[in-house]
């Protein structure tokens, strides 16, 4: 059997360790990746339930659908940028804040509030000038339907 010079073994070993990280940082970023995707994929449909739920409860005539959704989608995502911003307020690790910081925040979030409601009330106008108010009625229970279900299913 032949001996292998040290010299290869010493020369051979940086090789496969360079292989070994490659290999992991790979696996890590498809993973990544992939998984990144799948949540991608399951706020799609999330998203695609939520418009049927709505579509149904609603009972949208064609012109109503074509200007009931663009309404809804910007609402939708003003709210959304809210109830992010209040999320980040409350979830701040106070312990190394002074009370005065914490106070800032919760004026903040009362501020957020605030906004949330006025934000309510210029889109409830602005459906009212699509949809009926029966109808207006009917999204808020939808959306409310939605999310216990939601919840439930997450539990």
């Amino acid at each position: 059997m032949k001996k292998t010079p040290k010299i290869m073994k010493f020369t051979f070993r940086p090789f496969w360790i360079t292989t070994a990280l490659l290999l992991t940082f790979v696996t890590a970023s498809v993973t990544e990746s992939f998984a990144q995707r799948r949540n991608e994929d399951e706020i799609r449909k999330i998203q695609d339930a939520k418009i049927a739920i709505i579509t149904n409860r609603l009972d949208l005539t064609p012109e109503q659908a074509q200007g009931f959704w663009p309404i809804y989608n910007e609402f939708s995502g003003k709210k959304r940028e809210l109830h992010r911003s209040m999320r980040q307020l409350i979830n701040t690790k106070d312990e190394s804040r002074s009370d005065d910081q914490v106070m800032n925040n919760l004026k903040e979030i009362q501020d957020l509030k605030e906004k949330q409601l006025s934000l309510e009330k210029e889109y409830q106008s602005k459906f009212l000038t699509v949809i009926s108010a029966k109808q207006l009625v009917e999204l808020y229970k939808a959306e409310r339907s939605f999310n216990d279900m939601l919840i439930q299913r997450l539990k």
